[in-house]
Order: structure tokens, then sequence, then C-alpha cells
């Protein structure tokens, strides 16, 4: 089966498991491991705005092997930068025009990072071990009053509503990156540049800006870039060589020490950087409610609390944990159904995973966003879309899930 067959196929299967079982059968295909691999990894980045169409005279007499191997050293040296510009968008085009139309069509979904075929890094990984690097950063889980016990004191951060970024500085260059590893690049001449002056090492923290929406589409967007109401609000910090090895050895009050001796000398002259303020409190259950309906009623969606004696752990753990006045979950979009009545010839539902069970969520869109997702439905399948939800049920769906936006940073 050629690899335009097996994402084909892909696409129009139902399931995660199927979907996965689709992989096995084929995990012996080094080209569609490679097409996998470009298309996925968050650190390979081609560097290229807009491919122009080929014309309708196309050579393609090379085997399909070929013609996807001309194609992914193409792509190969433009994310190495040794063909940039014009030259990458003409050799890039020489590459297309050796191919089929439809392996063409796949050949610019790689180009956007973007398959849409339903399938996560996750259930790649599970077939292709370690194919694609993931970027893990520290992450919360829910608050467990019991977690508590034996400790004096934890610190209390508001959560703010924003885009996760995690940047590293080396020799004097910053590099911004979201949650998911992807490179953020729109903030270079303002976040980056203030963080540079920072020192070298590892910084986390939050993007904000005035309003969320308008905030991702200024992250990524390739054109009309507008960034400077935007800010990096920082809560965490590592030296570089303990992100780098993955040898912590700050503890969380350690950690903020240095983060505000680093802010602290760059002065408050700073107009992209921010600290987020934090409390330390006596560690019991009343103060955590207490600070969190005072967030909740400043406009932040809930408090963090955290262990000052734990070190920075990668993944979900209880060092940090969350409370919110609602529950929320990243999920992927798997389909696009079409609505009845009213919504008749539009989204109907969004049709997304939720940890291996299929949930429609239709709450929450507008008519706008229905007609445009129903016109496009591949710039939408495989996206990642955040829902807020009542519960989960005993059958492992959401109870009265509600769309809340795309998250473009995972």
């Amino acid at each position: 089966m050629l690899v335009s067959e097996i994402l084909t196929t892909i696409k129009n299967t139902r399931g995660t498991n199927s979907k996965k079982q689709i992989l096995l059968d084929n995990s012996n295909n080094a080209l569609l491991k490679r097409v996998l691999q470009y298309a996925n990894d968050p650190y390979i980045v081609f560097n290229v705005v807009k491919v122009p169409k080929v014309s309708k005279s196309r050579q393609h007499g090379h085997a399909e092997i070929d013609r996807w191997n001309l194609f992914l050293d193409c792509a190969k040296l433009c994310s190495e930068r040794y063909h940039t510009g014009n030259a990458a968008l003409e050799m890039m085009k020489i590459a297309i025009t050796s191919s089929t139309l439809e392996e063409e069509k796949w050949m610019r979904k790689v180009l956007k990072k973007h398959l849409a075929i339903g399938i996560s890094t996750k259930t790649i990984n599970s077939v292709f071990p370690g194919l694609i690097p993931t970027f893990d950063v520290q992450l919360a889980q829910k608050f467990e009053p019991k977690r508590l016990k034996g400790k004096e004191v934890v610190a209390l951060e508001p959560k703010l509503d924003g885009i996760r970024c995690c940047a590293i500085v080396r020799s004097g260059v910053a590099t911004l990156y979201a949650r998911s590893g992807k490179q953020i690049t729109n903030f270079d001449d303002t976040i980056g540049l203030e963080l540079s002056i920072l020192g070298d090492g590892f910084y986390d923290g939050e993007i904000m800006g005035k309003d969320f929406v308008a905030l991702m589409r200024q992250a990524y967007r390739k054109e009309n870039v507008d960034t400077k109401d935007s800010y990096l609000s920082l809560f965490d910090f590592l030296p570089l060589d303990d992100w780098v090895n993955n040898e912590p050895g700050l503890t969380c009050h350690h950690r903020r020490l240095a983060l505000e001796e680093r802010f602290n000398a760059y002065g408050t002259t700073a107009k992209y950087l921010s600290l987020i303020p934090r409390h330390i409190i006596l560690a019991c259950v009343d103060q955590v409610n207490l600070y969190h309906h005072q967030f909740v009623a400043e406009g932040y969606e809930g408090v963090m609390i955290k262990d000052l004696d734990a070190l920075y752990r990668r993944g979900r753990g209880y060092e940090v944990m969350k409370v919110k006045s609602f529950q929320d979950a990243d999920v992927m979009v798997l389909r696009i159904e079409e609505g009845n009545g009213k919504f008749k010839g539009m989204c109907g539902n969004l049709v997304v995973d939720y940890n291996g069970v299929e949930v429609g969520v239709g709450s929450g869109l507008n008519d706008e966003l229905r007609k445009l997702i129903w016109d496009s439905p591949d710039d939408y399948i495989g996206k990642i879309v955040e829902v807020r939800y009542q519960e989960v049920t005993p059958d492992g769906s959401l109870r009265f899930p509600t769309f809340i936006h795309f998250r473009n940073d995972r």
C-alpha cells in the first residue's frame, strides 16, 4: 500500500485503536515512518511559508520512495536553513512537481505540520517508540487536600489563562517553545529579547494578552503579526545544565529565589516580562479555598499550590496542584459530524478523543465557526481543542462538554 493510501485509510477510520492497528500493520514501512516524523516532530521546522502550486504537467516517473525522499530531503534542507526564501520555494516546487496529485496533497500537509488524520503523538510513539520527541514540562495534578498533610507551609500562585511558554536561553539567545515543544517565533523581538538579558537557563511561564483568542492568532500567524500587547508572566526557572541533563538540583523555593534574583537584577524596566505573584501560606484547606475565591474574583482561573521542597519534575505530579471552578481538557478532533435542523449544512459536532472515548462536542460553537469547520474539515481534524465539562461519566465520557477554543499551542 502506498504511503498516501495508508494516510487516507487512517484518516477515514474511526476509533483510536483501529487507527493504531493500521500503523501496526505498516510498522515496517520506513517511508511512512519518515513521513510521520517530519509531519509531527516539533523540532523540525521547515521555514517555508507558502509553496506555489505546481503546473499540471508533472514528472512522476520515479518510484514512490524516490518521489517522497526527494521531497523529504528538500524539506530537511529547508529545516536546516541550507535553503531559504525564494531558493527554498523553488526547490520545494521542483520536488512536489515530481509527485502525484494525491502525494502533493499530503506533502503540503507535512509542510503545514498538520496531517489531519486524527492520530496523536502518543499513538505514533506507541508503534514507533521514540520517533516523535516529547517536550515534557512540569504539569499540575488536581488538588487533593490529603497532600497537604505533613507540610507546614506551601506556595500559592494565581492560575493564568494564557499560552504556556518555556524558554531556553543559551549563550545569550532565547528560544521560545509551547508546552508541546512547538517553537514560538513571533515573540522573539519582544519577550525573547528581554529574556536573553536575564541570562542562560530554562524559564517557565505563561504568555498573556488582552484576549486569549486574539493571543492565539498572533502567536502562530505568518503575516501581519502584532505581539506588542503580549508579555510573559514567569513562574519557574532552572539552571541550563539542570534542564538539559534532566537533573534538577534546586527546590521550588530556591528556584523562585534564583528567578527573582535574575529578574530584579534586570530591573523594573522590563516591558514584556513579569513575575507571577507568590503567597506563602499555612498548609491548610481553608487557606487554599480563601485564596482560590480571591483569585477567581480577580479574574484568574483558579489557584496553583506548590510544594516548596519539591524538585522540578517533568510530567504531571503532585509537586504542583491546581484548583479551578470548572473542569477542562485538551482533546483531539477525530472527525466532523453534520448538524440537524438549523445546523444542517454545517458542523453539528466535533467528535473528539477523550482518553480513548469518542465524545461529541457541539455546545459553544457559534454559527460562523460551524460553517468554517464544515466547509474546511481537514483544517480542523487532528487539531487540539479545549473543552469545559461538568464531570467524567462512569463510562469515561464527558458530561455537558462545551467548546472553548482551538489550541494552536498544543
